[in-house]
């Protein structure tokens, strides 16, 4: 029983009046300890002027005048109830704590006699604070949330923590069993919970909704320490940690379950309730850390024999960008045809739904070509999975999208997401509804189309918002896109902070064929554009060494290194790496070709001949052929939107260096106001050598400036424009003449300069000539010093 002399108590005249205004004979007081039920006992004998009987006897039934007070005494097992008060005879008020068996009491109420006053009902409300503190008695009712015991202290009996502490551990939380614990820990938490909260009574007060809140503030980190000691007691005997588990499982808390499992020994149930929280998606649900808790919870020997766990370790794998450990996982559990995905998805193949589904999945990360064989069979999964499987059809069709959206057939990329986001929606794994978004926007990028790409990020952001636990490197791929979008309406300072801030946990976490492709090219873009080559053709150097073993990637590296050599005039250097690249597209072919280059359908097929074709152009502009090639590129239907506007802008500077102004001013009309209707700066920007050129001719520019989006996009790239032809000329030096000097600071020998611009060697001499004396040089070192110092090579 509370001692609560240090303090003059709080008169309780409303509960009295309630609890003497009961018809029933038997009135039970059952709280937990400190809730002042010997106090309201004894302001009860005060008011009938009657004395208590604090005994595990069971007192006499009296007269009848006035109804007998017990107050029975904690840990006690007192006598059954006197028969009189059982069968209403007589009346009774019996205090007790909630453990206590009192036999005899179930009967009474059986027969109507009995009334249980509500525990929440002993907490002081706010008037009886106020009375009694005054102007601290909101600070008192905070602190206390009203439990008496707490209320005494703030009068002046304040006991340390380590007291508080063992009062709570050994007189409140011990007699709970190990559900109310989980459920109290939760609540310390700030997590909402199920149970009806009268075991928990004085710990926490329901509102007038119904909503439990815990309020003992006060006394907030005493009880959690001893909550977590109880229950790490508790998780050493087999009986509780089951009921521990099976609890957490109850409250949708899946790691905490498994892991209470684990700390048991309880590996098979650990792994059921892994498989039942959707096993290798279990990271989509409750995050990084929660899935690397789990599987570190289970024993080598033990998760090698199971599928569910290998998958989890190959998805924990693959999470952390590390392709090659996630196929040795499935080598040394499977064998060497787990990955073979022509064993895999086989008609006749050994391998379960499940692995298969998985399988398919991480082909996204793989260098794998889909042939038409191997898509057919992936598509027969489909029949295999139920309508509601929402888990299984959504990662299905979020698979396949990679793959159309590296082959350029976005009309089904779209209606694949489209799809997935409809299953993950229903499978409620919002992280998974932000792949798709996210997936869309970047088609949308590479489409050309930044406009539509800010909706689906916005898309995006709501689901992310949705997520129930941290990723940072999610968080990190949509300031990504938003920095790229950004970029492509002329803001290059975002991208430009995530470069410098962010690259290196984005280098080091999940990437895939179509983001690293959209990083790559934004990325080497901007850092050309706003820091040096160098910078650029360094970011493209960090992810060849960190994707050394895929040739997607590899491939992807090479083909923007060229674009980058192209876009700092560094020709010769960019042909020879595009030279390197083992495929059939080489220089010559792309001479030579004709209606081929419309039929080209692989994407680095198609990058190739459109960096042979930019090389070209800027190299031998005037040959007859190229324009009729650049027409038949552009009847291409796997290119991308941005490629289409830099395809156009080359047509336009064919057609200017070949006199045909009209065509010229037309095509770039045209371009600049699809642009302007996109929002895509970015693919102008990259031709800004071509463009500067062409915008320095009077009758192109004026023409231009009579369109409104032309108009637009002119005073975006104004400012930032300069072309190699307008610094030739701050030199005083011919078209031909910079163009020479340009291939001479590549290190190319006359010879070379000779066979490539169509020139003989006197004639390459000639223009050398030319170019130190009005350079004021006296030798090619000097002149490359000097072109270098105008900024015509980097």
């Amino acid at each position: 029983m509370a001692d609560f002399a240090s303090f003059n108590p709080i008169a309780r005249r409303r509960l009295v009046d309630r609890v003497l205004s009961r018809r029933e004979p038997v009135v039970l007081v059952e709280a937990a300890p400190g809730m002042g039920k010997s106090l309201l006992l004894m302001q009860i004998a005060e008011r009938l002027g009657t004395a208590v009987h604090a005994r595990e006897t069971a007192p006499e039934p009296g007269d009848g005048a006035a109804p007998v007070l017990w107050d029975i005494p904690p840990g006690s097992e007192p006598e059954a109830l006197p028969e009189p008060f059982v069968a209403g005879a007589r009346r009774v008020v019996v205090a007790k704590r909630p453990h206590t068996r009192l036999r005899g009491l179930s009967r009474a109420a059986a027969y109507g006699h009995a009334f249980s006053l509500d525990p929440a009902e002993l907490l002081f409300d706010g008037d009886e604070i106020a009375a009694a503190f005054g102007s601290s008695a909101k600070s008192v009712m905070e602190a206390s949330g009203g439990w008496p015991l707490l209320v005494a202290r703030f009068a002046g009996s304040s006991p340390d923590e380590g007291v508080m502490r063992r009062f709570l551990q050994e007189e409140l939380l011990e007699p709970l069993n190990s559900a109310q614990l989980v459920d109290l820990r939760a609540l310390l938490a700030g997590c909402a919970i199920r149970a009806d909260g009268d075991d928990l009574v004085p710990l926490v007060r329901r509102d007038g909704e119904g909503n439990i809140h815990f309020v003992a503030e006060s006394v907030r980190a005493p009880i959690a320490e001893a909550v977590e000691q109880l229950l790490a007691d508790r998780t050493a005997i087999p009986a509780e940690a089951k009921a521990i588990a099976e609890t957490h499982a109850a409250r949708g808390e899946m790691t905490e379950a498994i892991a209470a499992y684990q700390n048991a020994g309880f590996h098979d149930l650990a792994l059921r309730t892994f498989a039942a929280a959707h096993g290798r998606f279990f990271i989509y649900l409750y995050g990084p850390a929660a899935l690397d808790r789990v599987l570190a919870g289970f024993p080598t020997s033990f998760a090698m024999q199971s599928e569910t766990i290998i998958m989890g370790l190959a998805v924990q794998s693959l999470k952390r960008g590390d392709v090659s450990l996630a196929r040795r996982l499935l080598a040394d559990r499977f064998g060497d045809a787990a990955n073979d995905p022509g064993e895999v998805f086989s008609p006749k193949s050994v391998f379960s739904r499940e692995f298969r589904s998985f399988r398919l999945v991480m082909l996204i990360y793989e260098d794998v070509f889909f042939t038409d064989e191997l898509l057919q069979n992936i598509f027969a999964m489909l029949a295999e999975y139920p309508a509601d499987a929402h888990f299984l059809r959504g990662s299905f069709y979020n698979s396949v999208l990679e793959f159309y959206l590296r082959s350029r057939r976005f009309a089904e990329a779209e209606d694949l997401a489209q799809r997935a986001h409809f299953h993950y929606e229903r499978a409620g794994a919002p992280l998974l509804s932000f792949y798709i978004s996210l997936h869309q926007a970047i088609m949308r990028m590479m489409m050309g189309d930044a406009l539509s790409a800010r909706a689906y990020a916005a898309d995006a952001k709501r689901s992310l918002d949705k997520v129930g636990f941290d990723s940072p490197n999610d968080k990190r791929l949509l300031v990504l896109l938003n920095a790229c979008i950004d970029y492509e309406g002329g803001k290059a300072e975002p991208l430009a902070r995530f470069l410098s801030v962010e690259l290196e946990g984005f280098t080091h976490g999940e990437i895939w064929p179509s983001l690293i492709e959209f990083a790559l090219l934004y990325g080497s873009q901007a850092l050309s554009e706003h820091f040096s080559t160098i910078a650029a053709l360094g970011f493209l150097e960090r992810w060849r060494v960190f994707q050394i073993r895929n040739r997607q990637f590899r491939n992807a590296i090479e083909l923007r290194e060229a674009a980058i050599l192209q876009n700092a005039n560094r020709w010769q250097e960019a042909a020879e790496k595009l030279a390197t690249i083992p495929s059939v597209i080489g220089k010559a072919w792309v001479l030579g070709a004709g209606a081929e280059l419309a039929r080209l359908h692989e994407r680095d097929d198609i990058a190739l001949a459109l960096l042979w074709l930019r090389h070209h152009v800027n190299e031998m502009p005037t040959r007859p052929e190229l324009a009729v090639q650049l027409g038949a590129m552009r009847q291409n239907l796997h290119l991308t939107e941005r490629q289409r506007i830099g395809l156009d802008i080359w047509a336009a500077y064919v057609a200017k260096r070949n006199r045909d102004l009209g065509s010229a001013r037309a095509i770039l009309q045209k371009t600049f106001e699809s642009a302007a209707r996109l929002g895509a700066m970015a693919p102008l920007a990259e031709e800004r050598d071509f463009l500067g050129e062409l915008l320095a001719t009077q009758r192109i520019a004026e023409f231009l400036d009579t369109s409104g989006p032309s108009r637009q996009v002119l005073r975006r790239l104004r400012d930032g424009l300069v072309s190699v032809g307008a610094l030739g000329r701050a030199g005083n030096l011919s078209r031909r003449e910079t163009k020479v000097l340009l291939m001479a600071a590549e290190g190319a020998a006359n010879k070379f300069i000779a066979n490539t611009l169509g020139l003989s060697e006197a004639t390459v001499k000639f223009h050398l000539g030319n170019v130190y004396r009005k350079l004021g040089c006296k030798s090619r070192r000097e002149a490359i010093g000097a072109a270098r110092a105008m900024g015509l090579v980097t």
